[in-house]
């Protein structure tokens, strides 16, 4: 059976975080960074020699120091450690006195070789540094505007399916209503009419992960009778659950709950169709619903292939689906189904039955019901 997608309000901030993490990481070593930071040493060096007639060898440590600042432009921590340690050394065997000799003659310049080497270090750090965190930052404002250009996309083109989707099954069903129909025809517009439906929940389910994404999904609760909403998310996906024997298992003196009717209405529907769609034809399908201390707990439960073990934490998450799923699917289903539950205050688990099958329930906090006017006849 197929997971899904994680509500997006409360994953705008995670992708961001993930995305930026994935900046921050360490990486491999670059070895032409490496390259580059002895060429830079060595083109330095030059440039010192020719210059050291001109100017002393307190001025070149200058120059070197110099070189380190631009080459943090370009180069990671690594490098800059590297060139760090060989302008240090360069500067103490080449100009030095004397030349060409590790040898430091006066304390003076032991501690001008000891500050030269932590200050160019760690002015290479801190320029690195900089470089990375404004490069992290890019990338993540890069990474969130492309994902806002995304949802809009989605929302656009998914309103913009809308009215030809109902024209088409408008269409077919008028068709079908039409008198005088061979069988072929009548076939023939009642797949139109199953696709067009099918077409329909894809799109229903875009637009309620774009609305889960943008955090716009904001409910709306009133007391509902939970033997209707049940009913009603039956009805809604009864051309799915034809072959499946349906058995509806209600507590007794179920109270009025106060939630949003639609979203429970599609949450419900989600896993009723992901429960006839995952399994085999005539696999019963088994929808309950009662109170458990505070809580009402609506269940869907089936005896298919059931969950994979290993799939289990994951099977509410973004666009995820499981190796074993049949072909087709978004893998949103069971995502909007978790970001409808929690956006109301509950919350949705999924395991295995014992004997086999999947079984997801659904735990809503049930207030006391108000009390109602007696009727007077």
């Amino acid at each position: 059976m197929s997971g899904t997608m994680a509500p997006r309000h409360e994953k705008s901030a995670l992708n961001a975080g993930t995305g930026a993490q994935r900046i921050l990481a360490p990486q491999g070593i670059c070895w032409g960074h490496y390259e580059v930071a002895f060429g830079a040493f060595v083109a330095v060096s030059l440039l010192n020699l020719w210059l050291q007639k001109w100017i002393g060898y307190q001025a070149i440590a200058l120059v070197y120091l110099l070189a380190i600042v631009l080459l943090a432009l370009f180069v990671g921590r690594g490098p800059i450690l590297f060139s760090a340690a060989l302008t240090a050394i360069g500067w103490s065997f080449l100009f030095d006195p004397p030349p060409y000799s590790f040898h430091i003659a006066g304390s003076y310049d032991k501690m001008m070789l000891v500050t030269y080497f932590v200050v160019a270090l760690t002015v290479g750090q801190l320029t690195t540094r900089l470089r990375a965190q404004r490069e992290a930052e890019i990338k993540a404002k890069l990474l969130l505007e492309s994902e806002r250009l995304g949802r809009t996309l989605l929302n656009s083109v998914s309103h913009e399916f809308r009215t030809p989707i109902a024209t088409i099954i408008g269409a077919a069903e008028g068709l079908r209503a039409t008198a005088g129909l061979s069988a072929v025809q009548e076939n023939l517009a009642t797949e139109i009419e199953s696709a067009g439906a099918r077409l329909n929940r894809v799109v229903q389910n875009l637009l309620s992960a774009s609305r889960l994404q943008s955090g716009q999904v904001q409910p709306n609760p009133d007391w509902c009778d939970v033997a209707d909403l049940l009913g009603t998310a039956l009805r809604d996906v009864e051309n799915l659950t034809a072959g499946h024997p349906i058995e509806v298992r209600k507590g007794p003196d179920l109270p009025l709950v106060k939630l949003d009717f639609v979203l429970m209405q599609q949450a419900l529907g989600n896993l009723l169709t992901n429960a006839a769609v995952h399994t085999p034809p005539g696999t019963p399908i088994e929808v309950g619903a009662r109170i458990e201390g505070p809580d009402l707990v609506l269940e869907v439960s089936d005896r298919g292939p059931g969950l994979p073990a290993d799939q289990l934490e994951r099977i509410f998450d973004l666009f995820h689906r499981a190796p074993t799923a049949k072909p087709g699917g978004t893998g949103l289903g069971l995502a909007i189904v978790k970001g409808f539950i929690e956006a109301q205050g509950g919350r949705v688990l999924a395991a295995n039955r014992p004997g086999g099958g999947a079984l997801f329930a659904i735990r809503m906090p049930a207030a006391d019901a108000p009390d109602l006017p007696e009727e007077t006849l």
